[in-house]
């Protein structure tokens, strides 16, 4: 800037727009109408607080700036001059905008992903969100919530995570559009038990078929209910306590059918037996009706 004083009229040829530091335009830019607010707010009561750079650039205040060069008044400019600049414009400026929840951990998990890739190791070195715990304190939002876009920042293409920053598409949106969709379930019907015809056994494979058709009914009632149920498996995202419940529920029908399978091949175990034992018997059988034919002969 040129040395002009604070509040004096600025010229085309001392207006050098400064360009903003990428830390800043993870916030998003004001609407028109709010940007007209303010520059009618500076031109009454004037500039009450400061615009921050780093590396000529503008890390904290860029409405603020534009508004002073489009009024023409030069702009009260502090450099900034800590260690950890990420830190600062998350606690000068993620509280006091209208942000979703959203957007905060967005913008957390972008400002700590830049501080990451950066190959100072001194400015590296003063991260202190590299935890989710820690990023979800910093934005306000549930743990969920941050990993969320945590993992929107580390795998969406930049244009998708701006449009969140941006408050233009919601986190959940976004985060849809990134998972690959659910293969689909191809159910297969049950393949029907072979009975031997066995007198003896008659009434045991009876019972069993019965027992064996319940357990397959139950279990495909199971699946046919979780298989209706997509449109809320799709909403249990928006909630941890909802997304907590439904992954102990999905443990207990995991355990459920494992302890299925269990009592099914404990049947197909009896049903075994009682065939073997039946084909024994008619086996005595026949041989007695043999024996008491030589003796009728």
């Amino acid at each position: 800037m040129t040395a002009l004083n604070k509040g004096q009229l600025m010229t085309e040829k001392n207006d050098p727009m400064m360009e903003l530091h990428p830390l800043c335009t993870y916030f998003p830019r004001m609407s028109e109408a709010e940007f007209i607010s303010l520059k009618d707010n500076l031109e009454e009561n004037g500039q009450i607080h400061p615009i921050y750079t780093l590396d000529g650039m503008i890390l904290d205040g860029g409405n603020r700036y534009r508004a002073l060069c489009e009024l023409g008044i030069v702009p009260e400019i502090i450099e900034y001059t800590g260690v950890n600049p990420a830190q600062f414009i998350l606690s000068t400026n993620l509280h006091r905008r209208h942000l979703t929840q959203g957007q905060s951990a967005a913008i957390v998990s972008a400002s700590q992903s830049w501080i990451n890739a950066q190959a100072d190791s001194q400015l590296s070195s003063t991260a202190q969100l590299d935890t989710a715990t820690a990023r979800a304190k910093q934005s306000g939002v549930g743990h969920r919530t941050q990993q969320l876009a945590d993992k929107l920042v580390k795998e969406a293409p930049a244009e998708l995570v701006k449009e969140v920053l941006d408050g233009k598409k919601s986190l959940n949106k976004a985060i849809k559009e990134i998972t690959p969709a659910k293969p689909v379930i191809v159910k297969l019907d049950p393949v029907p038990f072979i009975v031997q015809e066995a007198q003896a056994s008659q009434q045991v494979e009876s019972n069993n078929d019965k027992e064996l058709n319940h357990i397959i009914d139950e279990q495909l009632t199971v699946i046919e209910a979780l298989e209706a149920d997509k449109s809320a498996w799709q909403n249990l995202i928006d909630s941890d306590d909802r997304l907590a419940a439904s992954f102990n529920e999905v443990k207990t029908l995991t355990e459920a059918n494992r302890l299925l399978k269990v009592r099914i091949n404990e049947l197909s175990t009896e049903k075994d037996e009682a065939l073997k034992a039946a084909d024994y018997w008619k086996s005595q059988y026949l041989e007695l009706e043999e024996l008491n034919q030589v003796d009728t002969d």
